[in-house]
């Protein structure tokens, strides 16, 4: 019995790991799409809008569920099933007010919002992206007590279903509108209705998937005192930000570019629409930074949990060489996805986009991948030696250079001066990140080998990319033309892509024994080698 529910608890964390995944690689993917149906300023409204619905989301689905479960398995496993029963109704109902002021707060100060991002016009599609703080508490609540009962499935058929159902209707929205009135605005009020729908078909499956559950019993608030019920939201509200604060890297950024950017962007000389498309341009490196980060920290971070398990058991020898194993494969892989993104910025700009504005902006951001790969890392290693602080601090550092670099750099130099300032703030925060884990632990590789290793290859996929680029491109001969800038860019790609695997099969990056935990691979390594 304990067997069987062993299984479905690794067989619901694989699928709720495979939902995030997935969830994470549609959501970047499909604004490629938006941007070459609504064009930059189309793109750039939506782009406004989406931190408010992006913070919403990664609250219910990696914040408030969390704590939740927690805390509710914990009061199970003692026998308070009485006090589990307060936590989540208790919890249910401070997120539904904590919505309803949010939805009032910024439903009513739109027009303020909307001037101070330096575009009234942005007033109704605001109140329109208000109304997603409306489903905080039924996702968090609904989620949390399925995670609690060790029922994962319905968190990630949840997800999916709401993601998949979000981008649909998005892009059907955006293509009906462009078609009928080619107005950027009501584009961006049909996406935030798409998500909108996404969101009610992600509540409607939790609670289609909970029928085992007496709602009745759980949200009733009864014989709670007014310091248990403060407490109850104090650990709710503190733990729940802590828990996703890594994963807001890219909203807060986001906030602060589409709050600062635009008047900015008049003192730098760009009025109205130019600025708008200036800012529209610039939003198009958000989805290749969010395809990268999934890309270089998928495998990293799959590791941290096997730190925390060995803290937990009093094993840190073995937390280090799982923290060791995690910084090589992120140092390796998050390299090679900024180098390999900067040597291709042009014609993948092209190839993605129609043409090639804003190339030199994309390049500079092409290296936040490396850096934001860093400080995830750093980051959930941190959480896993138990420093859930640490990260937060390191953001509210990140948060400030940023904004006193866009203030500083923008006027002056206009995007190229936001994406400078994006690196920097996030090089910043791995840096200390960095800092403190070598000062905490000793060490954050310990092999010096490795480094030598890493600027050979990262060297190498420059001089191949190069050269493998230029010579595409000469024997295409179609300048400009998507077929050959999509010829240049996805050959590259492969091109480097061989560079680095042959790095991984023929070099040192893994020790014998991290081989031996990945058979298939390691067989076809040994069978690669033997050629």
């Amino acid at each position: 019995m304990q067997q069987e529910q062993s299984h479905q608890l690794i067989k619901g964390a694989m699928a709720l790991s495979a939902a995030a995944l997935f969830a994470k690689i549609l959501s970047a993917g499909y604004r490629i799409p938006y941007q070459n149906i609504a064009g930059d300023i189309g793109f750039y409204v939506y782009q406004q809008l989406y931190p408010f619905y992006g913070l919403v989301m990664l609250l219910s689905m990696y914040g408030f569920p969390v704590v939740i479960s927690k805390r509710v398995a914990e009061l199970e496993a003692a026998g308070q099933v009485q006090r589990a029963r307060l936590t989540v109704a208790v919890s249910f109902y401070g997120l539904l007010v904590l919505a309803a002021a949010a939805w009032a707060a910024m439903y009513f100060s739109a027009p303020l919002l909307a001037q101070v991002m330096g575009d009234t016009q942005l007033t109704a599609p605001l109140r329109a992206v208000s109304l997603t703080f409306w489903f905080i508490p039924f996702l968090s609540v609904g989620r949390g007590l399925h995670q609690a009962r060790r029922e994962l499935l319905p968190t990630a058929i949840s997800h999916i279903s709401e993601q998949f159902v979000r981008v649909a209707m998005i892009i059907i929205f955006v293509v009906v509108i462009m078609s009928q009135t080619a107005n950027p605005y009501d584009a961006g009020k049909g996406a935030v209705y798409g998500s909108l729908i996404g969101g009610v078909v992600g509540v409607i499956v939790i609670i289609f998937l909970s029928k085992s559950i007496a709602w009745t019993e759980w949200l009733k608030v009864s014989g709670a005192s007014l310091k248990e019920v403060l407490s109850i939201h104090s650990l709710l509200f503190k733990q729940g930000i802590f828990i996703c604060i890594s994963a807001l890297l890219f909203i807060f950024i986001q906030f602060i570019d589409a709050f600062t950017m635009i008047p900015l962007l008049q003192n730098f000389g760009l009025i109205g629409e130019h600025a708008y498309a200036a800012k529209g341009v610039y939003d198009r490196g958000q989805p290749l930074l969010q395809l990268g980060t999934i890309v270089t920290t998928t495998f990293s971070l799959a590791l941290v949990p096997l730190i925390a398990q060995a803290i937990a058991a009093k094993e840190r020898e073995k937390a280090g060489l799982y923290r060791d194993l995690a910084m090589r494969l992120t140092l390796f892989i998050g390299g090679a996805a900024s180098i390999g993104l900067f040597m291709i910025i042009e014609p993948a700009n092209i190839m993605l986009y129609g043409n090639s504005r804003g190339s030199e902006v994309l390049a500079v951001l092409a290296f936040a991948i490396f850096f934001s790969s860093i400080y995830l890392t750093t980051a959930a290693i941190l959480q896993g030696y138990g420093y859930v602080h640490i990260p937060a601090w390191v953001m509210g550092l990140g948060i400030l250079v940023k904004l006193g670099l866009n203030i500083l750099l923008v006027p002056v130099i206009g995007t190229l001066g936001s994406a400078v300032s994006t690196v920097a703030a996030i090089a910043c925060m791995a840096l200390v990140q960095l800092v403190i884990i070598r000062k905490l632990e000793g060490f954050v590789i310990r092999s010096n080998q490795y480094y030598w290793l890493f600027f050979g290859a990262m060297i190498l996929l420059i001089v191949v990319t190069f050269i493998w680029g230029g010579l595409v491109s000469y024997l295409f001969d179609m300048e400009g033309s998507r077929i050959q800038a999509a010829a240049v860019a996805l050959s590259t790609v492969m091109a480097g892509g061989a560079v680095i695997g042959w790095y991984f099969f023929f070099l040192p990056i893994l020790k014998e024994e991290e081989w031996q935990a990945v058979p298939k691979l390691n067989k076809l390594r040994l069978k690669v080698r033997r050629r």
